[in-house]
């Protein structure tokens, strides 16, 4: 269906203010009214330079206006991802000409291109949080807090001011509400001439307490910025248009648990509980899964923590959900690093893999127990593991000898993850395979195996700042604080009895918004798997009573 804005979405597409502020609740259509506005900049700015060359005299060089670009930026590569998808149709041909990163990301491509003018070695290398935190041994590169910092400075060096002032005509901020200080400041001195259309929603600030902020405050100061105009979207979702979901959410929110709107939500089918032993938590999640996808419905799975997340991962593999864990980059990082390492020591009988094995060992470990072995590979202290990586190294040595066979050594390096019993991770894993394969096919077009050194370091540098967006799987995995910018059409939301929340208590300020966002990701339905019998978080509990009186009646 074309996308028909409302009265206030054209007054944010046709805005020429220096700043326009669009405020909108979870749905709102704020990211597809943006991407409009871009398109209608992009599409004025091709019209003048098109005027310009009909008023040129023939044999004579037209002086243009500049074709400078739109930055979009984001919060997480999926929300990148989800972004370019929502708006193609939108930008139609004027796409290619609008960069969508995160913060992170951004950063990198600063550095990246400047920073070996300036001191910084080159290619530039960064710290995965494995290997940062890996205390048995140092890692090169620069650190993922460093980033932002390094490429606010290099912004100050005149050149590369003046190169982004050139390049981008527009900026874009999506979720602007949860920018900390730094990714504030860092914001505004991006091409700071540049139109600015900030994106937010103060009851989706679901950062507050990690980044010591106000929502409100930030909002305010947006609104402060010279030349700002304030824009207030109408309380219409489009992600779901009977409004049954966001009435809902926002009723829950505001701790209204006695509102009609959870009860009708509930006892219509758009909000499902499911009760389970909590043995029996991931086997329910698989099922709701199967169901959802045998009507060819795209699913988004919330659990409280990294750690629920990769165990979850690990068990709907095992029942055969094939599906992305989002907010593991690094773990796919460490796993495409530990691979490379593996096959450029068998090629070149360079360096060795152990300790790319063990940061990768240290990305999926959880617990005080699993994070002994990294410095035990390191230190070669672990018999067990060292009589498989022995018994590895043969295989994929012989493998690489005379000639070597690359479909054996990356089925080989590929099997290793069951070789040495990792305790989670497949999907990591098996995704580092594969896009080590299509480095490799860099060979068949006369590359050499540098240049696919070079591609392999330039994924997982990508991967580690948010800066490369995969096409999203239609079954995503991630912790509640990875909700932002998703949306699919049916939600699961996985309780554990054992949450911990920070220390807020009645009414949850920050936490109550982060139950609005985990509610109005979904189009259609939004499961809540919960353990029966087991005392739910305060945060969850009232609105979980309310659901069940809602079916009871």
């Amino acid at each position: 269906m074309p996308y028909q804005p409302s009265d206030a979405q054209q007054h944010v597409i046709d805005s020429d203010a220096p700043v326009t502020v669009v405020l909108g609740g979870a749905g709102s259509g704020k990211t597809t009214t943006a991407a409009a506005a871009a398109g209608r900049r992009l599409e004025a700015l091709d019209q003048s330079r098109q005027a310009v060359r009909a008023r040129t005299a023939p044999g004579t060089a037209p002086i243009l206006p500049a074709a400078r670009r739109i930055l979009f930026i984001s919060f997480s590569r999926t929300a990148v991802s989800q972004i370019l998808d929502r708006s193609a149709g939108i930008l139609g041909r004027q796409q290619n000409k609008v960069d969508v990163v995160t913060f992170h990301g951004l950063a990198w491509r600063i550095l990246t291109s400047f920073g070996r003018y300036y001191g910084l070695p080159h290619p530039l290398r960064v710290q995965s949080a494995a290997e940062a935190s890996l205390s048995a041994a140092s890692f090169p590169g620069m650190t993922y807090a460093e980033l932002l910092p390094a490429a606010a400075d290099l912004l100050q060096v005149p050149t590369v001011r003046d190169y982004y002032e050139r390049r981008y005509g527009t900026v874009i901020c999506d979720e602007f509400q949860d920018t900390s200080d730094e990714e504030w400041a860092f914001l505004q001195s991006v091409a700071p001439s540049a139109q600015r259309i900030l994106l937010g929603d103060p009851n989706q600030c679901i950062y507050a307490g990690m980044k010591n902020i106000d929502p409100y405050d930030r909002v305010a100061q947006a609104a402060g910025l010279p030349g700002a105009v304030e824009i207030l979207l109408p309380p219409l979702s489009h992600r779901d248009p009977t409004g049954v979901l966001p009435a809902a959410a926002l009723a829950a929110m505001e701790r209204r648990f006695d509102d009609p709107a959870i009860a009708h939500a509930s006892s219509t089918g758009r909000i499902v509980l499911h009760h389970l032993p909590p043995s029996e938590l991931p086997i329910g999640v698989a099922e709701v899964v199967r169901a959802e996808r045998a009507a060819n419905k795209t699913v988004s799975i919330f659990t409280h923590t990294h750690a629920a997340t990769a165990e979850l991962s690990t068990r709907l593999t095992q029942s055969g959900i094939t599906h992305e864990q989002v907010g593991f980059t690094e773990a796919f990082g460490d796993s495409l690093q530990a691979q490379f390492a593996f096959l450029q020591w068998a090629l070149e009988g360079t360096g060795g893999p152990r300790k790319a094995l063990a940061v990768y060992v240290q990305s999926i470990s959880r617990g005080s127990r699993e994070k002994r072995l990294p410095p035990a590979i390191i230190r070669r202290e672990h018999p067990g593991f060292e009589a498989a990586l022995k018994e590895a190294a043969l295989a994929i040595k012989a493998a690489a000898r005379p000639a070597p066979d690359f479909s054996q050594l990356l089925t080989l390096i590929g099997g290793l993850h069951s070789t040495f019993g990792f305790p989670r991770g497949e999907e990591t894993w098996a995704e580092a395979n594969r896009q080590l394969r299509r480095a490799l096919r860099l060979l068949d077009s006369g590359g050499t195996f540098a240049d696919v050194a070079t591609e392999v370091g330039d994924i997982r540098g990508m991967t580690l700042v948010g800066s490369r967006s995969p096409r999203p799987k239609p079954v995503q995995l991630m912790n509640l604080h990875q909700t932002k910018g998703r949306e699919s059409d049916a939600t699961v939301l996985v309780l554990q009895p054992d949450e911990y929340h920070g220390r807020e208590s009645e009414p949850f300020t920050t936490g109550s918004r982060l139950l609005y966002v985990c509610l109005t990701r979904a189009r259609e339905r939004a499961h809540i798997v919960l353990p029966e019998g087991e005392t739910i978080h305060g945060l969850w509990s009232p609105f979980i009573d309310a659901c069940v009186l809602a079916q009871l009646l």
